[in-house]
């Protein structure tokens, strides 16, 4: 195993795990929660946690995951001769950056239109009650995407560990 993929194994899998770690609470802890709530409170704390989403840690995590994920891709391309690891680190990283390409085409746009609306608006309440259920079920798709990468990127980078 080279060093790249190694690094790159390891990256992506901290990586995919965090992501995952924080999709999977948002779906089964913190939105029921936001659900529960009136609608003008609800859209005010999913507002501020939007507002507070972009931070330096979860950001390296979330990017750098893509970008080892990328490494990974390319480098089980060519380098074939372990075709279970090389399987594992493609169907890994396909599944990390499909939950990636999610939050970009699916979740941003989501959360760029209930940053528009006015929570104290009643005419909020509808579009709220769209979202909770867009968005969670959409983020649920999310997690497992990550989850699964998680576990087969893991797979791939002990498995080549092994043959070394």
């Amino acid at each position: 195993m080279s060093l790249t993929t190694l690094v790159a194994g390891t990256v992506a899998t901290v990586g995919a795990a965090v992501a995952t770690a924080v999709y999977a609470n948002f779906s089964a802890r913190v939105m029921p929660r936001l659900a529960a709530l009136p609608a003008q409170e609800g859209i005010a704390a999913m507002q501020q946690f939007n507002r507070t989403a972009v931070q330096p840690p979860f950001m390296l995590a979330f990017f750098g995951a893509a970008a080892a994920c990328v490494v990974l891709t390319i480098n089980s391309l060519s380098h074939a001769e372990k075709p279970l690891s090389a399987w594992l680190a493609l169907t890994g990283s396909a599944a990390y950056l499909a939950s990636f390409v999610m939050t970009i085409a699916f979740h941003v746009p989501r959360n760029d239109a209930l940053a528009r609306l006015n929570p104290d608006a009643a005419s909020s309440a509808a579009p709220w009650a769209s979202f909770l259920h867009e968005w969670t079920s959409g983020n649920t798709v999310r997690a497992v995407l990550a989850g699964a990468g998680t576990v087969a990127i893991a797979g791939a980078t002990v498995l080549s560990l092994l043959k070394r």
